[in-house]
C-alpha cells in the first residue's frame, strides 16, 4: 500500500475537528463559499535539527485558511471560531491525539486567526500552524 503524503495525514486529522461546519478540508484550495477550509503549505526550511546519529527533526508549516461570512456580527463569531480552533489544537496536542505521521512530536498554532483578504461579504481568516516530526537516519 502506498504511503500517504504528510499533508494528507494532517488534513485527515484537521477534518476530525468538531468545530468545522462541513468537516471537509481542501489542500491548497479554498472554495468561494462560507465555511470552506484549506491547508496551504508554507515554504520553510524543513530541517530544524540534525542529530549526531544522522537522524533529523523536521517541520511542516502551513496555514489553516477559513472562508467565512464578513460583517460586524460575523466577525465576532469568526474570531471566536479561530480562538476555539486554536484551543482544540492545543488540547489535542496535549493529550497526544496527533496526525498519524511517523515520529510526530507536536502540532501547534503559531499565531492567531487573522484576516488575509476580504470581499464585500466574505473574508479569509488564516491561522499559521506547524507540525514537527523526527526521522531516524
Amino acid at each position: 500500500m502506498e504511503e500517504k503524503a504528510k499533508m494528507e495525514l494532517i488534513k485527515e486529522f484537521i477534518e476530525t475537528c468538531p468545530l468545522l461546519e462541513n468537516g471537509k478540508v481542501n489542500l491548497d484550495f479554498i472554495d468561494g463559499e462560507p465555511e470552506s477550509y484549506s491547508l496551504d503549505e508554507t515554504p520553510v526550511t524543513p530541517e530544524l535539527i540534525v542529530f549526531p546519529d544522522g537522524g533529523r527533526r523536521l517541520q511542516i508549516q502551513f496555514d489553516f485558511s477559513i472562508q467565512a461570512n464578513f460583517n460586524t456580527l460575523e466577525n465576532i463569531k469568526n474570531s471566536k471560531f479561530c480562538d476555539d480552533f486554536m484551543k482544540w489544537i492545543y488540547e489535542q496536542d496535549k493529550i497526544g491525539n496527533l496526525p498519524k505521521i511517523e515520529g510526530i512530536c507536536w502540532i501547534k498554532c503559531l499565531g492567531r486567526g487573522t484576516i488575509q483578504q476580504t470581499t464585500e461579504t466574505t473574508a479569509i481568516y488564516v491561522i499559521p500552524m506547524q507540525v514537527v516530526y523526527e526521522e531516524d537516519f
